[in-house]
């Protein structure tokens, strides 16, 4: 049992992460009338949030901890790694999203200016202290449940596998895919818009992350700076020209990667598993 999992260790992962998530949603999605969602809806969206981290935790049993949760959890840490890649990290979204702003305005000046979503935007100046709590307080949620699963367990046996670009593109994907039954229930219909914009998202991230030295905290900083900008800043009506940036980053991080040598395959073993070495 030990060799067959430890060889389809990423589709049992994806499996179960699928599978948890999908049915916890699904009792969500039956429990939510569309109003102020109660208690026990949290505890399922919850519940679905954190299928990456219990699936992680089901394969170190499966594996007889040749692959191991603490291993990949590891990889969350402060030291050996730039400063700056934490601040590429919380600061290259909201200010492609600001930059976006601003040219919006700029293309069409009949349009106010306004750079906080409106309901955010009546805290005034403290409207910043605010969303550095958000920040600081959302980053033990989605971004520590699902990081160790996405980046530090699977992108790199996905990238040994099948290259740097393909393989950010099919965790991209996989990643969107995996939140759609969240979006559908609190009424956020899938989009050719929100799946360029998650995909990119996910090969700014999975870029982060290996520049860093594949650092889990870069990841984190990088998802949760997403989230934040989601919730209080405003994007500007030019859709294309946000995504024109948000492709503009991926380059810029994608030849980066190039010209640090980290354009060859990483290993095909995983972080939290001891069946290789660590990058």
């Amino acid at each position: 049992m030990k060799p067959v999992t430890l060889k389809h260790r990423v589709i049992i992962f994806y499996a179960l992460a699928f599978a948890i998530a999908w049915a916890s949603w699904f009792v969500m999605s039956r429990l939510y009338d569309g109003r102020e969602p109660s208690p026990i809806v949290y505890v399922f969206s919850t519940l679905g949030g954190l299928a990456p981290l219990i699936a992680l935790a089901l394969l170190e049993r499966l594996t007889g901890k040749e692959i191991t949760l603490r291993g990949i959890l590891s990889q969350i840490r402060l030291r050996g790694t730039r400063p700056a890649w934490f601040l590429v990290a919380v600061f290259a979204l909201p200010a492609i999203t600001l930059l976006g702003n601003a040219g919006a305005h700029l293309m069409n000046p009949d349009q106010p200016l306004r750079w906080i979503k409106p309901g955010p935007d009546g805290l005034g100046a403290g409207v910043v202290l605010v969303m550095a709590l958000h920040f600081a307080t959302s980053l033990v949620t989605s971004p520590l449940f699902e990081e160790p699963g996405w980046r530090g367990f699977a992108l790199p046996i996905v990238q040994g596998k099948c290259g740097r670009h393909w393989g950010s593109l099919l965790v991209g994907v996989l990643w969107w895919a995996w939140h759609q039954p969240m979006n559908l229930t609190f009424g956020l219909q899938p989009s050719a818009h929100s799946f360029l914009s998650m995909v990119g998202l996910s090969f700014v991230i999975d870029s982060l992350f290996n520049l860093s030295g594949r650092n889990l905290l870069v990841a984190m900083l990088a998802h949760q700076s997403s989230g934040t900008v989601l919730a209080f800043l405003n994007p500007g009506s030019a859709i294309a020209l946000q995504l024109g940036l948000l492709l503009t980053l991926v380059i810029i991080l994608r030849w980066w990667e190039h010209t640090r040598s980290l354009a060859h395959r990483p290993s095909a073993a995983s972080p939290g598993s001891q069946s290789g070495p660590p990058p």
